[in-house]
């Protein structure tokens, strides 16, 4: 009798392991990423200048089904003395711990290995062209210090080439980006990458760039693809 649960327990363990390694992995994406920089604030969310970009303490994790079309978006961030509160809108300026919780539903644009925003026509030109390993929108809640401050935000992101110098400068030969640029290419690095991230409320506000009421815009500067589909 002992024999025989010996033998089942063997059989069940090996059994285990095959399917241990014989199992996949999920067959979507897996994007974590760290390092991030906030972009400005109230006025100019963009700062091609880098004088108002400064480091935040935080990480992103990404995930994305493509069969499914779903996915999940997590940043948590952490105020610094260096980058000081986070200027959201008029009068509207947090710090502490800040969570962005993000999701991606099948009614969400999404395109893959893509050129976006300069002269493109995917995405407005306020960035410059630049080649896309995957991007699209999604909606956002965000928490500070775990309560809910900005819920149902809308979130434009992308896996792309690094645009932003090490000093958060957007330029190229000493020029500094401008949307009024007749030529909007040339500024991004091919053998870096970037995840950036803005988003912003429904609500519309003239004085603000890009033009809403409330807006965040993150730049996480390293990037790990953990996993992607098969080609």
């Amino acid at each position: 009798m002992l024999a025989r649960l010996f033998l089942l327990a063997v059989v069940i363990g090996l059994l285990a392991g095959a399917f241990l390694i014989l199992s996949p992995r999920s067959p979507g994406w897996e994007v974590t990423a760290d390092a991030p920089l906030v972009i400005g604030g109230y006025g100019d969310n963009f700062s091609y200048s880098g004088k108002g970009v400064r480091p935040l303490s935080g990480s992103l994790s990404f995930t994305y089904g493509p069969e499914a079309h779903t996915g999940v978006i997590s940043a948590s961030l952490v105020t610094t003395a260096e980058s000081g509160t986070l200027q959201l809108g008029a009068g509207e300026a947090l710090s502490g711990e800040i969570i962005l919780s993000g999701r991606i539903a099948p009614t969400d644009w999404i395109v893959a290995d893509t050129d976006i925003h300069g002269d493109t026509g995917l995405w407005g030109p306020e960035l410059p062209r630049v080649h896309a390993i995957l991007a699209g929108t999604g909606t956002f809640d965000l928490l500070v210090d775990g309560k809910p401050v900005y819920t149902d935000m809308v979130g434009e992101w992308s896996l792309e080439q690094a645009l932003h110098q090490p000093d958060g400068s957007i330029r190229k030969s000493g020029l500094y980006y401008s949307p009024l640029l007749r030529d909007k290419t040339g500024f991004a690095d091919p053998d870096r990458l970037e995840f950036d991230l803005i988003v912003h409320s429904p609500a519309a506000d003239q004085g603000n760039n890009p033009p809403y009421t409330i807006v965040l815009h993150l730049v996480f500067t390293h990037v790990a693809i953990e996993h992607r589909p098969a080609d």
